[in-house]
């Protein structure tokens, strides 16, 4: 009699007889497929409309950020849960009518269990095992993806809106007020700030104070705050330009969660190059009265038969800063010129000289509303409509310099000239152990004090022509609000 041989394949007999099982509760799972597949098609219908929460579930979401994910993560984990069962479950059933047309061995058996199941059994072939490693983490794998679908995440919206900003046609109100009393521009105090068409004097301290922040002690890019109460801040420079923000924007902030705002604005570009004349014929002289001084002189812009000429009060010529500009130039021109006067304790500033140079430009502006910050940026290769075409303001602007100067001026200090010298001291900081000489550094710490102290001004001129003399236009800008949007765009209602 023929032995059995031990190393013959077990098989297992199934009987045709089975009969699969028609009970609803068996094919329930394959019922809740429904629920991944319709989500699944608004997630890809919604992504291709481009839907955003409305502003009631932003605010939700906003407000309870960690108990939304961990519900999102509970929902995804019972979508992956219903996917993955379903599949067990179909692989259950498929082995049942395989079970009935052939026998199989008891490593395939174990095989399709542990996929039915779906578990782990590491006494199978490696191949077995890798597969149903796979298949015991695909609920893991699934669930991540829902996640990452449903988790509500930031998504930028845009839109195009209307903004006021200043209109220069008519600048009947801008005009070299005298300082005398009763005599200065029309001005308007509120809880914005002050906004006045005497930009020199009653917007003293605030230039004051922007030119002792002109040069950056870091050498980086100067930040420095809007002349008023809106406690927006400027990065870089202002040009004059951006006095909006804050005060006629009121219909842009009101829309929910816009973050910044851009828009073009017409302006001057001022540009400053100072010198030491050493010939400059802008000098002090002592009056009769010995606490009277005067500054008297051409300007390479006077009128041969016109010298500039004003008084300064002082115990001594010493303490004396004086700024010449022409009253009555030869013409108003888009180049102006500034000359220096100094006594004995700002022998440094003395005979310094410089152009200043008004080119109209067309400038970009970004405001984030959040962050406080403008930023200003000149759109390069465009010729813009000249808002000053006769220069006019142009002449304006620098008159003040020289209001500000004698305002400036005490008996035994002039705190213009100490804003001058925190300007130079500042930027031989920012360039300290460079290779610059010392007149390189005077005259640039002059330009960057000039530079802010004149871009101050038209920004002052900009704010009262839209608060004071209402004189505004409109402009078309875009907005940027942060709205929720899923990884892949899920969005459950349109955005009004």
């Amino acid at each position: 009699m023929r032995q059995k041989r031990h190393d013959e394949p077990k098989h297992l007999i199934v009987s045709s007889k089975s009969t699969l099982s028609n009970s609803w509760i068996e094919h329930f799972l394959f019922v809740l497929l429904i629920i991944p597949l319709t989500l699944s098609a608004l997630v890809l219908y919604t992504d291709i409309s481009t839907w955003y929460l409305p502003d009631n579930l932003y605010a939700f979401v906003n407000a309870n950020r960690t108990s939304v994910q961990t519900a999102v993560q509970i929902f995804g984990a019972i979508l992956a849960a219903i996917e993955v069962f379903a599949l067990c479950r179909l692989i259950n059933l498929t082995t049942r009518v395989r079970f009935t047309q052939a026998p199989v061995s008891l490593d395939m058996l174990g095989f399709w269990s542990a996929l039915s199941t779906p578990t782990n059994n590491f006494c199978l072939p490696f191949w077995m095992i890798a597969i149903t490693v796979l298949l015991g983490n695909l609920s893991a794998i699934i669930s991540a993806l829902w996640t990452g679908a449903l988790t509500p995440a930031n998504a930028i919206g845009t839109q195009h809106s209307t903004l006021s900003i200043p209109d220069w046609s008519n600048i009947s109100l801008i005009r070299e007020y005298p300082s005398e009393i009763d005599k200065n521009g029309l001005s308007i105090r509120e809880a914005k700030g002050y906004f006045t068409y005497s930009v020199g004097m009653g917007l003293l301290g605030s230039l004051l104070s922007s030119m002792n922040s002109a040069s950056p002690t870091n050498g980086g890019i100067r930040n420095h705050p809007k002349l008023d109460n809106t406690r927006y801040n400027y990065h870089g420079r202002s040009y004059g330009i951006g006095a909006s923000a804050g005060l006629s924007d009121d219909n842009l902030v009101a829309i929910p969660h816009v973050r910044n705002y851009t828009f073009n604005e017409v302006g001057l570009d001022a540009s400053v190059d100072c010198v030491y004349n050493t010939s400059s014929m802008f000098v002090l002289q002592d009056l009769p009265q010995p606490t009277l001084h005067a500054a008297r002189g051409l300007l390479p812009d006077s009128k041969p038969n016109a010298p500039e000429y004003s008084v300064y009060v002082g115990r001594g010529d010493d303490a004396i800063v004086a700024l010449g500009v022409a009253a009555d130039p030869t013409e108003y021109s888009a180049k102006r010129y500034m000359a220096i006067a100094a006594g004995s304790y700002y022998k440094d500033l003395d005979k310094i000289q410089c152009a200043v140079t008004f080119n109209a430009a067309l400038f970009n502006v970004s405001v984030d509303i959040q962050g406080r910050n403008i930023s200003v940026s000149k759109v390069r290769f465009v010729d813009p409509v000249d808002i000053d075409p006769h220069h006019n303001i142009t002449h304006i602007v620098m008159r003040q310099l020289e209001l500000i100067s004698n305002d400036l001026t005490s008996y035994y200090r002039s705190t213009l000239g100490d804003a001058f010298n925190a300007s130079i001291s500042d930027y031989r900081t920012s360039v300290a152990g460079g290779d610059i000489s010392e007149m390189q550094v005077v005259m640039k710490g002059m330009e960057n004090a000039v530079t802010a102290l004149v871009d101050d001004i038209l920004g002052g001129y900009a704010s009262a022509q839209l608060v004071v003399g209402r004189f505004r236009k409109s402009v078309p800008c875009g907005l940027r609000y942060l709205l929720y949007a899923s990884a892949r765009g899920l969005i459950l209602l349109p955005v009004r």
